[in-house]
Parts: C-alpha cells; structure tokens; sequence
C-alpha cells in the first residue's frame, strides 16, 4: 500500500471526512440527517464528550488537507466480556479501492481497540453489502445474526413516554447506580446471562465494573432502579455516534422477574433517554436474540424498529483472538 498514509484522525479533519460521509451517502442514494453537521462530529470526536474514535487515509500525492478515506468507531461495553469496541462507519474513495486501504483503516483501528483493552469488536453491515462482507469475514468477523440470531433494534427518542408510573409496592427510586452498587449489580447480569441461557457468558466481576465505570472509567454508565433500599434493576449504555448522528447504546436491560410488569423498565429507558437529548442524541441502539419474543413486545410496544428484519442489517464480531490476529496480520 505505497504511498498511502493511515492515520488517527484530528479534530481538523472533521469537515472532510464529513464530506466524505456525504459523497457515500450519495453513491448509496441516501442522504445524511439534517441534525448532522461537520460541527457535531467534531464536537463527537474532539469535545469534551467526545464518543468517536477515527482514523484516516491521505495519499502523498494528493492535495494537503484531502483524505481518501477513513474509519469512525466509538468505545463500548458488554456485561460479559467488558471493554469493546463498534465499528459505525467506513469509507474509502472509489480511486483508492482494491489496494488495501479499507484493511489497513480496519487493522489500525483494531490496534488501538487492543491496546485499549477491548475484547470484542462490533459492527453492522446490509446483508446486500457484499463487499463489505466479505472484507470482514476475511478479516475474521463472524455473522452473529446468522450463527446466533442476533437482532439490531432501533428506538427514537420522540417515540418513547419519557414520563412513567409505577405499578407495584413500595417506593422506587431510579439513579445513576455507584461504585458501591456493582457488586449488585453483578448478581443481577448472571441472573440476566441465566435467563438467555448463556450462563457461562460473564468473564467480568464486580471489580472490573468498578474500573470501567466512572468515577474510575468513561466506557459504561448505568442506571438502577431501588426499592426501599433493594436494587431491583439495571440498565447499562453509552453514548453512540455514526451517520444517524448521537445516540445511546442500551447494552442491558434487566428487571427482577417479582418486579417486573410495574413500569421499571420503562423508567430505565426513560432516563437514558433524557441523558441522551441532552447530549443531542436522537435514537436507542441495542440488539436482542430473536427468540426473546417478550423483551421483542415491550420494545416494538414503545416503537422500536426491528433493523434486521425489516431492512436486512446483521450483527458481525470480532471476538479477541480474532482481533488479536487481525492485528498480527500486517505486523
């Protein structure tokens, strides 16, 4: 790949990959929101909250200040494996295609990932994509729609009831869950992983909670929900950006199966969702497995949109091995 520079992208290179971000909306006949501007990816990737991590390419030959393409991607977490990272976006012009670009904007994202202690990396792709496809299943992603039925949702904000009430006993509180929450909070993401019949799925502790989550870590938040005293819920998520602009990942849902059908889940969501109109944020993302047929009602309930079924997107993975190797592939 002579002559081909990748880098990690500054915040001045946010109004060209902004036009790049149109130039592939265009050749996809789709346009980009209105709410998205080069001044908001800016403020995503470079602002005090910042979400978006990118890289870039930029020939020698070209003029200074042009990219050729790039890669946007943002931190995340899984109550199973924790750190992680999402790809949302990549783009190489039509000039530099076939000559490594796209792998080499992949393998140094996932160097930074490493380094930064992921162990798993995440992305959605149209099963019409083919290229794509067949870019990151060589590169070791695997179809997690496919192999585990995995489904990605969709929920704007504006459709949701962001005041809720309470049906059952007692005085419930919902807050941003502490450092001294964790421990509980564990308890009830093995109760969850038992529930989809994946008990063995958590690798993580209480103490890796601690570290990740602030005041300690930026890669999760999480809100709870508390009973006169008893933590009876959780929702963990983080703020998102790609081309539909800020939004907020609900990584996880639970609610104690004697306190459910009460409206606690409902003011979990709720507040997530106020946090995300105040950093400008429009939309929930979040993935489900397709025979969980209840959790699939209460989202559709609020006017969640089923992304895979309806317009053909799957969820593909990057496990940590194969991470780790992508990696090791062009070093």
């Amino acid at each position: 790949m002579a002559g081909v520079n990748i880098r990690e992208a500054r915040k001045t290179d946010a109004k060209k990959i902004f036009e790049l971000m149109q130039q592939q909306a265009a050749e996809q006949n789709t346009v980009l929101p209105s709410h998205l501007t080069h001044e908001v990816l800016a403020e995503g990737g470079w602002g005090p909250a910042a979400v978006v991590m990118a890289f870039v390419a930029e020939r020698k030959e070209t003029h200074e200040g042009e990219l050729d393409g790039y890669i946007l991607a943002h931190r995340g977490y899984t109550p199973w494996l924790g750190r992680a990272m999402y790809i949302k976006d990549l783009y190489v012009v039509p000039a530099c295609r076939r000559l490594g670009v796209a792998t080499h904007l992949c393998r140094e994202l996932m160097q930074a990932a490493v380094n930064m202690g992921c162990n798993q990396c995440d992305l959605r792709l149209h099963k019409e994509n083919r290229a794509a496809m067949e870019l990151f299943e060589k590169l070791g992603a695997e179809n997690v729609t496919e192999s585990e039925d995995w489904h990605i949702f969709s929920l704007d904000f504006k459709s949701m009831e962001m005041e809720t009430k309470y049906g059952g006993r007692g005085h419930p509180q919902v807050r941003l869950a502490t450092s001294k929450d964790m421990a509980d909070v564990m308890v009830m993401i093995q109760e969850l992983a038992d529930y989809e019949n994946m008990s063995d799925a958590p690798q993580i502790n209480a103490h890796t909670l601690v570290t990740d989550s602030p005041p300690q870590g930026t890669f999760f938040e999480c809100f709870v929900s508390e009973i006169d005293g008893e933590l009876v819920g959780y929702a963990m998520f983080y703020p998102t950006f790609s081309r539909h602009g800020i939004g907020m990942c609900l990584e996880d849902l639970y609610v104690k199966l004697d306190h459910r059908g009460q409206g606690l889940g409902s003011a979990l969501m709720a507040q997530i969702a106020q946090r995300g109109v105040k950093l400008g944020g429009s939309h929930f993302e979040f993935v489900v497995l397709s025979w969980n047929t209840q959790s699939i009602a209460f989202y559709q309930n609020k006017g969640a949109t089923d992304l895979t079924a309806d317009t053909g997107v799957q969820l593909y993975r990057f496990v940590n091995t194969a991470m780790r190797k992508c990696v090791r592939a062009f070093t």
